[in-house]
């Protein structure tokens, strides 16, 4: 039987059915993680095919993604503060999978690039509009695991495109090109695009079965504008800026990580493609979901013992393992030990995702959650995953010679970005507080 009232701005309804929503949600964020990361697995054949340079690569994993989404997500935040919300998360996964459709009838890079765009645009609408369901579904003593069950959907999304995408490709590259009846002749790589594109159109009726839950009392009296929005924001921005660049250099490492570490497999370890869509897939699997709610546990255990600005301390300490283990995957002396360190380094990386979510909505009434989610989802995306893939690519080319200074590239990176983090993340404790007592 569920339990429902109204506590600190967010509708108490625990029962099976809200754990019901927040697992369909994580699929929706699932299926996204697939159409989002089935680049990253074919990176390899998609050079080869196109000639392209590591910076291009990275452009396609990165700044081609966000393109769209950073200027779109401002926008379908503030919708979903005052529209129906499931048909906000519908529509914007119907985009996106006919986007990822369109990626395997690309034939040059700027083609390519549009489609990637469109992926970002339509994704744009999940996790604004999501974060809003959820925490109306959940009082704050179980939003960060709520929010964890959401978010082990990015890695078991991950999972998926790269097995299942390795799997497939294992299928396929003997075959040469495949003649698909009434589309034509494609590459392994353009098939799986196709394939990839599939699960969103088969996701949409089950998501029919939300209901639309009625938002808080003080949510419904008044429609906030955007400029309350912005007031809020502005009256409470140390606690903001510190909260959220922390949790950009944490996501950069999620996204580093996952955009380029089949091409560092393949490059550094002699992988074939899907061996180490396989290999990836594998570490992901068994690492990203537990690191995901054992992040989401930890925070809620700190709240629970008044820790001050216990999702911050959560991705301090993230950060911290992040580093180590990047210098273990850097300096490991042989194939297995370094597929061990990777592994070791999904389940770090992954243990601030629900952190970094959950935290903004502590930080926010919830008649703004909407809004506010889709301010950090346009800079998480910019920065993290926008500049962060796009960044490495850079470096490779630059600085490391391309090829094998890959390597180098992705454990300096995760060296300075992790330090920045923790720097943040210690500052911004007091502030986080702070405006989160406020919200009470």
């Amino acid at each position: 039987m569920s339990n429902v009232g109204v506590m600190d701005g967010s509708v108490r309804r625990t029962g099976g059915y809200a754990w019901y929503v927040a697992a369909l949600l994580s699929v929706a964020h699932l299926v996204s993680f697939i159409d989002r990361f089935v680049m990253s697995l074919v990176l390899e054949p998609v050079r080869r095919a196109m000639a392209l340079s590591d910076t291009q690569l990275g452009l396609l994993v990165g700044f081609g993604f966000v393109l769209l989404y950073s200027l779109v997500g401002m926008p379908l935040g503030w919708l979903a503060d005052r529209v129906h919300r499931r048909n906000l998360i519908a529509l914007g996964i119907l985009v996106w999978s006919c986007a990822t459709a369109a990626c395997a009838f690309a034939d040059d890079f700027t083609s390519l690039f549009a489609a990637r765009a469109i992926v970002g645009f339509g994704e744009a609408a999940l996790v604004p509009a999501s974060m809003s369901l959820i925490a109306n579904y959940f009082p704050r003593s179980q939003l960060a695991r709520a929010v964890s069950i959401f978010t082990m959907g990015a890695s078991l999304g991950k999972t998926t495109a790269f097995l299942a995408g390795g799997a497939l490709l294992a299928l396929l590259v003997p075959l040469g090109r495949v003649l698909l009846p009434g589309l034509g002749e494609f590459a392994p790589w353009q098939v799986l695009f196709l394939a990839a594109s599939l699960p969103g159109f088969l996701l949409v009726p089950l998501l029919l079965t939300v209901r639309e839950i009625e938002r808080p009392r003080t949510q419904d009296a008044a429609r906030p504008s955007l400029a309350e929005g912005v007031a809020w924001l502005r009256g409470h921005a140390k606690a903001y800026a510190l909260h959220v660049g922390a949790a950009v250099c944490s996501i950069i490492l999620i996204q580093i990580f996952g955009n380029w570490s089949a091409s560092l497999f393949v490059r550094v370890h002699g992988f074939s493609v899907q061996q180490a869509g396989y290999v990836i897939g594998s570490a992901t699997l068994l690492a990203g979901p537990a690191g995901h709610f054992t992040g989401g546990w930890m925070t809620d255990r700190m709240q629970a013992r008044g820790v001050a600005g216990a999702p911050l301390a959560t991705i301090a300490i993230s950060l911290a393992a992040s580093a180590c283990t990047a210098v273990l995957l850097y300096m490991a002396p042989s194939v297995s030990a370094a597929v061990a360190a990777f592994t070791l380094l999904m389940f770090v990386v992954a243990s601030a995702a629900a952190s970094c979510l959950s935290g903004v909505q502590t930080l926010t009434p919830a008649k703004l959650r909407g809004f506010t989610t889709s301010v950090y989802m346009c800079v998480m995306t910019l920065i993290a995953v926008g500049l962060g893939p796009t960044f490495v690519g850079i470096a490779s080319d630059l600085l490391f010679g391309g090829g094998s200074g890959l390597e180098s590239a992705l454990v300096g990176t995760t060296l300075l970005v992790a330090s920045i983090g923790i720097v943040l993340a210690l500052c911004g404790r007091r502030p986080f507080q702070r405006t989160a007592d406020a919200v009470r």
